[in-house]
Order: structure tokens, then sequence, then C-alpha cells
């Protein structure tokens, strides 16, 4: 599945203030913004009630292929940023969330995380690669129809916060890579931020 057209995408103010990396050429990343990393991801936190106010939210996340790298991890959705389908990193957080679950992002709403990591490369010399990745709590059209790629992901499910806790301490049967549990949790903390109170109020909108 590609994104045919440009879309237009709300941002929050506040974000293209801080990382207005975000709209310029993603060839610009290692050039001028991220000198010091070779890599660059993109991940999104969607819930079911994004748009109404004090309900409860559930987390969309994604069980990895048994033949894919962390064989049957759960995640959100998320991947690389790519020069020859991207134009910026904003093109690759919508691209990314359209490819794996077929919803399409109309806002992004705030930062949850930034992750960083080495990772080296097999075969002569070894090359060694750093990756640095931004998760965004992000609004899309509908949640109503998830369609996965089978080749990266082989199921779905909405997951409340207790199921998210309870997994990172181990308690239950879902799995996480790295810290990414900690992310999710971090999640439920952002989206509270914007949707459980009148902090919404007042903090404005933008596009791109």
């Amino acid at each position: 599945m590609n994104l045919t057209t440009k879309q237009e995408i709300e941002i929050s103010p506040h974000l293209l203030s801080k990382y207005p990396f975000l709209i310029h050429p993603l060839s610009s990343l290692p050039t001028t913004h991220y000198p010091t990393y070779t890599d660059f991801g993109v991940g999104a936190y969607i819930f079911t009630t994004t748009h109404q106010q004090n309900s409860n939210p559930y987390l969309l996340l994604l069980h990895r292929s048994p033949t894919d790298s962390y064989p049957l991890h759960w995640e959100s959705p998320g991947g690389g940023a790519d020069l020859s389908l991207d134009d910026t990193l904003l093109r690759a957080l919508c691209r990314e969330v359209l490819e794996e679950t077929g919803l399409q992002v109309t806002k992004v709403v705030d930062l949850v995380a930034v992750d960083e990591w080495n990772k080296t490369l097999p075969g002569v010399g070894q090359r060694e690669k750093k990756v640095i990745k931004w998760g965004f709590l992000v609004e899309t059209a509908s949640v109503e129809e998830v369609m996965l790629n089978p080749e990266e992901h082989c199921a779905f499910k909405w997951v409340d916060e207790g199921e998210v806790k309870a997994a990172v301490n181990e308690a239950s049967g879902m799995k996480f890579i790295g810290d990414q549990g900690r992310n999710l949790v971090r999640a439920f903390e952002v989206y509270r931020r914007w949707y459980t109170s009148s902090e919404e109020e007042g903090k404005g909108k933008d596009t791109c």
C-alpha cells in the first residue's frame, strides 16, 4: 500500500517549533541536523478514542511475524525513513503507518519517545550503523479497519494501560523489544495529558 497523493497532515505547533526538521528535506537530517547518525526511524502511537475526551484509551499494537526479526514480539507501528520513498520525516511516518496498518495519519499530536541504538551489519568489515527513532502520538482518519502487511505482522490488538504495564512487569505473555514497553506506558501518559483534561484547549493547530 502506497501514499499516492500528498495529503495534508495537521501538526501541533509546538512540534514544528521544537522539531522543524519534521518537514525539512529528509536528506538534510544526516548532513545538517543529525550528522552523527546513519539511519532514522519513526513510530506511531494510535489510540481508539483519540477524538473523544475522558474516554478509556486503547492502544494499537502489532504482532511481529514469526519469520521476521524479533519474531512474535509486540510493537507499535513504525519503521525506517527511506530516501527513495520519503521526502520528509513526516512523510516517512505517514507511509509506515499506512503500509503496516492501512490507517491514514491526519494529525501528529506530540512526541512520546526518542530511542537511539547501534547495530552492526554482517559481512566484510562489519560496518556499524547509528540509529535514532522518534515515536509520536498521532490521530488517524479511522481506526475501524486495520489491514496488516502479512510479511511484517501476523496479528493486531487494542490494549489498555493495565495490559501494557503487566507485560512490562513480565506478568503476561506479551513480549516487547528492548525498552519499548516503557515507551508504550509513556504513550498513555502523553495521551492523558492531551485528551483527558481541558489542557488540549488553546494548544492551537497547524498544517503542512
